[in-house]
């Protein structure tokens, strides 16, 4: 192994390292966003949409990532043509953050959906015998003790949606992944191992630090918790 070219590819596939987090950060927010409709909807059992959502949830966690991104990549055009809806023209990356919010989504709600469900009915009872109303109960009541149950798996959620996104140079994205293929192909396979090696140097370093970000949120809910106890 040439430690050599690991060292001269690191700059250059970092380059592209922007772009890719840039659709991790979108893709996890708006992911979240779509996992509390879920997890809402189906925690207050809403008729029609309730059963949707579980098939929704189930079919996504059932299905490999490549999966929804081909899905929505070759499908989304091809469903949407049929109303006269022409959207071939839109940015690989717009399909890119669709497939992956669609996909981080459904895991994050059945993340959310059992740590709600896991703090208390008192807890809610207390509440409305102090006067608050309903939502008031949820700020300040159930979300601070939802968020410390859910935070671990939340953690693996978005590990998965970082590690996800090397999938998508197989739409074409030009991406840290994208970059790489390019430069093993510039080098006709010679430096294979020794980029492959450079990329996962990258994915590494950035899930240590996602990890121990997340690993400081949860040690400020658990000192508040117990401070408030």
């Amino acid at each position: 192994m040439d430690f050599g070219f690991i060292l001269e590819t690191l700059p250059t596939l970092i380059k592209t390292l922007p772009l890719t987090l840039y659709i991790f950060f979108i893709s996890a927010f708006l992911g979240f966003l779509l996992a509390v409709l879920v997890a809402a909807i189906r925690i207050v059992k809403v008729p029609v949409l309730h059963q949707l959502f579980a098939v929704y949830a189930s079919f996504v966690r059932s299905t490999p990532g490549i999966i929804h991104i081909f899905v929505v990549y070759y499908g989304l055009p091809v469903l949407l043509s049929n109303f006269g809806i022409n959207i071939n023209n839109i940015d690989r990356m717009v399909f890119s953050v669709i497939a992956l919010v669609l996909y981080n989504g459904a895991f994050v709600s059945e993340i959310l959906r059992p740590s709600y469900l896991a703090v208390s009915k008192q807890q809610h009872e207390a509440g409305t015998s102090v006067g608050m109303t309903r939502w008031q109960t949820h700020r300040r009541i159930i979300f601070p003790q939802v968020l410390p149950i859910a935070l671990p798996s939340l953690s693996n959620a978005l590990i998965d949606l970082l590690k996800d996104t090397s999938l998508l140079f197989l739409i074409g994205l030009i991406d840290i992944m994208g970059q790489a293929n390019i430069i093993i192909a510039n080098t006709y396979r010679v430096y294979q191992l020794e980029v492959y090696v450079a990329i996962a140097i990258i994915f590494w370093i950035l899930s240590s630090v996602l990890v121990y970000a997340l690993q400081l949120l949860e040690r400020y809910y658990n000192r508040y918790n117990r401070q408030e106890g």
